[in-house]
């Protein structure tokens, strides 16, 4: 078992969003080993979302908006070297893949830009909601020593809400202030995560005393902790000794 504590960058896409799509994120997820080649993984990630969008025919910000988000999923991790290669716990490169489904939980507040029809930076709206996401991407484990890695992963999250910047429909002239006539935009908003994280492992491989598996452990693990004087070892000046195991 091993905990990975990680932070990085998200990219929002919605119908409210032309430009200034990025923010910050942070988390930390717990991934067990099941298998050769499959672990099961919990995520809680949070962090900020924002966005703008132009006016097409001035250029100018007609809106904006700010969030501030929280996701939960379970899933589970798939590492194609270890099934098509052997398992090795200590392979210096780890790649796999990931399918997560969760929550997420959102506070949005959409703001008028200077091409606006209110007056500008003022609140428009707000929303907030929990609701049913799917997420899956890729990632890569690089390793360190016996008890740490390197982690870098991206996602791909899909909530299933049209409001996580308020924007699921807009009006035409001063409709909005009386918000008859609603035009719906497009379902589904999509962002993805990309995080660069350190891996703790906290509880040893299942496997780890599978005769299969272990030499290839031992040995890299032996040669990390030993120091340089006792991997070369002394001359013996008497050739008659011999060493047994």
């Amino acid at each position: 078992m091993s905990v990975t504590a990680k932070g990085g960058y998200n990219m929002f896409f919605g119908d409210l969003v032309d430009e200034s799509r990025g923010s910050f994120t942070v988390g930390a997820m717990v991934d067990r080993e099941m298998s050769e080649f499959i672990s099961a993984r919990v995520q809680l990630l949070g962090g900020q979302m924002k966005g703008t969008q132009v006016f097409p025919t001035s250029g100018l910000e007609y809106a904006y908006f700010d969030n501030i988000y929280t996701e939960f999923t379970v899933g589970g991790t798939y590492k194609p070297l270890n099934h098509i290669m052997g398992y090795f716990k200590q392979r210096t490169f780890q790649p796999y893949a990931h399918l997560n489904v969760g929550l997420v939980y959102y506070n949005s507040t959409e703001y008028w830009g200077e091409a606006g029809s209110g007056p500008q930076d003022e609140e428009w709206r707000s929303a907030s909601e929990i609701a049913p996401l799917v997420s899956f991407g890729g990632g890569a484990s690089f390793w360190i020593n016996p008890m740490i890695s390197a982690n870098i992963e991206v996602s791909s999250a899909v909530p299933f809400t049209d409001r996580m910047d308020v924007h699921d429909v807009w009006y035409a002239h001063d409709d909005w202030q009386t918000e008859v006539n609603p035009i719906s935009t497009d379902p589904y908003d999509v962002y993805y995560n990309f995080t660069v994280g350190i891996t703790f492992v906290i509880q040893d491989s299942k496997l780890r005393n599978d005769p299969k598996y272990n030499r290839k452990s031992y040995i890299k693990t032996r040669q990390f902790y030993q120091s340089k004087s006792r991997r070369t070892p002394n001359r013996r000046t008497d050739k008659k000794k011999f060493l047994f195991f």
